[in-house]
């Protein structure tokens, strides 16, 4: 297989392979993977950071044009031990995923040409962290492929005038956490910023309290690999190139005790992701600094719902209203 290729399987379908011609695509379709409605996690500049870290040959892309329609979807191939897997190069890390597509037909369209190639690539398609919607249908329907369900996305609507944002009990908790602060005569701040000198200057923090929780776990931290700490600083860069990346800390005693970094899209809010250091576990500071945002968001940025981007357990949250059904494609 060549490193970089263009391929015309038809004068309205182009396979284009490796990190060159698929960052050639990126350039030219911008519009089209910045349409309205598009995940943060799926946008032209989440694909541009993710894929300066994929191995080069890799990354394909198919792009289709059906009339005044078109759709094009971006996809990594990596080795699993059930063998070469094709996936989205959008989310990853149980974020949301899409693809541009102008309409069902022209999705269904793309699903027959993506499953013939994936099938030249000998690979399975494995599309995960789809919304639920007819253009993902028509895209699955056009692969011949299966949609299954993925762990949902829990989120918050805002509160009605005078409604509480969290139950009796959670406030009562929180309370007794400030009532222990004080007692104990630490000093607590809370800081929000969007500011890029500002989260660069603070990113050495956020890794250490990143590899603290997984260490307090037993955990594999993802971070331990090259690759891996790589991702990730780029996922987060990505969210500063939009100019939507909120940093929020809790610092006790001046030092960082807990992160957030939020996601701010117009009338959506997104808990991109949050850890705490471990040393400071007495005072519950996850809670604390995720209350602080869920007031903020809806107080001070609009918002009309908050997510937490994953399909993260219901039970560990603080409020959650309802929750929002994520897919996965899978088929040859």
């Amino acid at each position: 297989m060549t490193t970089s290729s263009v391929r015309r399987l038809a004068p309205d379908h182009t396979v284009l392979e490796g990190r060159a011609e698929v960052a050639a695509h990126l350039a030219r379709s911008h519009d089209l993977h910045g349409r309205p409605g598009t995940p943060a996690t799926a946008t032209t500049a989440w694909l541009r950071r993710v894929l300066d870290v994929a191995p080069p040959a890799s990354v394909w892309a198919v792009h289709v044009r059906q009339g005044q329609d078109e759709a094009a979807v971006v996809v990594v191939d990596r080795v699993h031990d059930s063998g070469r897997v094709s996936e989205l190069l959008a989310g990853g890390g149980g974020y949301a995923a899409s693809f541009p597509a102008t309409s069902p037909e022209v999705a269904d369209r793309l699903g027959v040409v993506l499953a013939e190639e994936a099938r030249r690539r000998g690979s399975e398609l494995h599309l995960a962290e789809l919304p639920d919607d007819p253009r993902v249908h028509a895209l699955a329907a056009g692969a011949g492929a299966r949609l299954l369900d993925l762990a949902p996305v829990p989120f918050v609507l805002r509160p009605q005038d005078g409604a509480p944002l969290v139950s009796g009990g959670m406030r009562k908790n929180l309370r007794k956490t400030h009532n222990r602060i004080v007692h104990d005569g630490v000093h607590l701040e809370f800081e929000f910023s969007d500011d890029a000198a500002t989260f660069e200057a603070t990113l050495p923090d956020l890794e250490a309290a990143y590899r603290d929780r997984d260490a307090a776990h037993g955990l594999v931290c993802a971070l331990d690999t090259p690759s891996g700490r790589d991702t990730w600083r780029h996922r987060l860069a990505a969210l500063g190139d939009l100019g939507r990346r909120e940093l929020a800390v809790l610092r006790l005693d001046g030092d960082l005790a807990a992160y957030v970094v939020g996601v701010r899209d117009g009338a959506r809010y997104g808990v991109f992701e949050g850890r705490f250091v471990t040393r400071w576990a007495r005072y519950s500071p996850g809670r604390l600094l995720e209350h602080e945002v869920l007031v903020r968001a809806f107080a001070e940025h609009g918002a009309e719902l908050l997510d937490w981007m994953t399909g993260v357990a219901p039970e560990t949250l603080l409020a959650v209203t309802g929750s929002e059904r994520r897919l996965v494609l899978r088929g040859w």
